[in-house]
């Protein structure tokens, strides 16, 4: 079994791992819950009936662990996952950003400020040479390249940056392997 605490904190008994967080009610994972976020990672437009006859239960046990797993922040949404190649072609650049300064104030406000950018799909705080890096959508090349000068004059408080163009997707958006967090 697995003890969820908030969103980021887990102790498996099985395996002996913690780490603590600040939320002190712990949600637990047993294999039924294992199976419900297995089938919903898989397909998130599943009927609640047909996902009670997947992982064998009834619909209206299901429902009530569905709703403590969304309750419990464990389940962040559901969403559709658009085909970049055929929406016109949408080109996807990883961007490595190394900021001038590495104060806390600095980050937050760096943080703060991509939240906002809707061309910015992803963001990562990483250790290491870089300080952040992001996955940015557009429409070209020549898009891509004025957004990155807005960003610059913003006043994010980025030193440098470098782009990777992704030139084709190898495996993306791929579910968690819930099978590894298994008691063993």
């Amino acid at each position: 079994m697995i003890e969820l605490v908030g969103t980021d904190c887990a102790v498996d008994h099985g395996l002996r791992v913690k780490v603590m967080k600040s939320k002190p009610d712990p949600v637990r994972l047993d294999a039924w819950d294992v199976r419900i976020l297995s089938e919903i990672q898989s397909d998130g437009r599943i009927s609640k009936s047909e996902l009670a006859k997947r992982v064998h239960l009834s619909a209206s046990a299901c429902s009530e662990r569905l709703r403590v797993l969304q309750a419990a922040g464990i389940i962040e949404g559901f969403y559709a996952r658009l085909s970049p190649a055929l929406m016109g072609g949408i080109i996807s650049i990883m961007v490595e950003v190394v900021l001038d300064r590495h104060r806390l104030e600095d980050q937050r406000h760096f943080e703060t400020a991509i939240q906002q950018i809707p061309e910015i799909l992803d963001c990562w705080a990483i250790g290491g040479r870089i300080d952040y890096l992001m996955r940015v959508s557009s429409p070209s090349m020549a898009a891509y390249q004025d957004f990155m000068e807005g960003l610059l004059q913003a006043g994010l408080g980025i030193n440098q940056y470098y782009s990777l163009v992704v030139t084709k997707p190898v495996k993306a958006n791929s579910p968690i392997p819930l099978s590894s967090f298994k008691r063993r």
